[in-house]
C-alpha cells in the first residue's frame, strides 16, 4: 500500500469541528475514470423502495451503489486515507468500508438531503455500526450552484467542495445537503462501520 501522503497535495484539518478534509486526493485524471465507471452502472431514485411521496420530503437524489472489482483502486485510496485520519483523530475501532455510494443532485429537481445522521446499523455488516462518514466531491465546483454539504457540530459548516477533495467527519453529527439551484452535483458517499462499543 502506498504511503498516504504521496496521494495529497495539501491536508487541512479543522480539528475544532471534528471534519477533515483532504485537497485533491482524487487527481483529475482519475476523476475521469470515476465518472467512466459509473456511467456504467444504473442510477436508481433514492430510497425508491418506500413511499415516494414521503422519501422526496426528507431526500431527492439518483444514486448507485458499487460493489464490483473494477472500483478496487479506488476503495485502495479510501482504506488508506481512512486508516490515518482514524489513528491521527478520531481512534475509533473500525473493520471496513460499505460499498460506495455515487451520488447525484441536479438543479432540475432541486435534489437536496435533509438533516440526518448516519450512524445506524449497518444495512450489509449485520451487528455493526456505521462510525466514520465521508463525502469525495466529483463535481467541479463551478458547475452548480447551492448543493452545499452542511455539517451541523458545535457550529454549522460546510463541507469542501474543491474537485477530489474528501470531507470526513463523525456518523452521529447531523449534517445535510442543501437543495441544488443550478447545475448538477456528484459525490461519493462511503460509511466505515465497527462494533457497538
Amino acid at each position: 500500500m502506498k504511503n498516504l501522503l504521496s496521494h495529497l497535495i495539501h491536508l487541512t484539518v479543522i480539528t475544532e469541528f471534528e471534519i477533515l478534509f483532504y485537497i485533491y486526493y482524487i487527481l483529475p485524471y482519475e476523476k475521469q475514470l470515476v465518472y467512466d465507471m459509473f456511467s456504467k452502472n444504473k442510477l436508481f431514485d433514492s430510497l425508491n423502495s418506500f413511499d415516494y411521496d414521503e422519501t422526496h420530503k426528507i431526500r431527492k437524489s439518483n444514486i448507485s451503489f458499487i460493489e464490483d472489482d473494477s472500483f478496487n483502486w479506488v476503495y485502495d485510496k479510501l482504506v488508506t486515507a481512512v486508516k490515518y485520519v482514524n489513528e491521527t483523530n478520531y481512534n475509533k475501532v473500525l473493520y471496513g468500508i460499505e460499498p460506495l455510494q455515487y451520488t447525484e443532485y441536479d438543479s432540475s429537481y432541486q435534489g437536496f438531503y435533509g438533516i440526518h445522521k448516519d450512524e445506524n446499523e449497518s444495512e450489509v455488516n449485520i451487528g455493526l455500526l456505521r462510525k466514520l462518514s465521508f463525502t469525495m466531491q466529483l463535481s467541479d465546483p463551478k458547475d452548480y450552484t447551492g448543493g452545499d454539504l452542511v455539517i451541523h457540530s458545535n457550529d454549522r459548516i460546510n463541507g469542501t467542495k474543491k474537485l477530489g477533495d474528501i470531507t470526513f467527519f463523525d456518523s452521529m453529527t447531523p449534517h445535510e445537503v442543501l437543495p441544488v439551484e443550478s447545475g448538477f452535483r456528484k459525490s461519493l458517499v462511503g460509511w466505515v462501520v465497527g462494533p457497538r462499543i
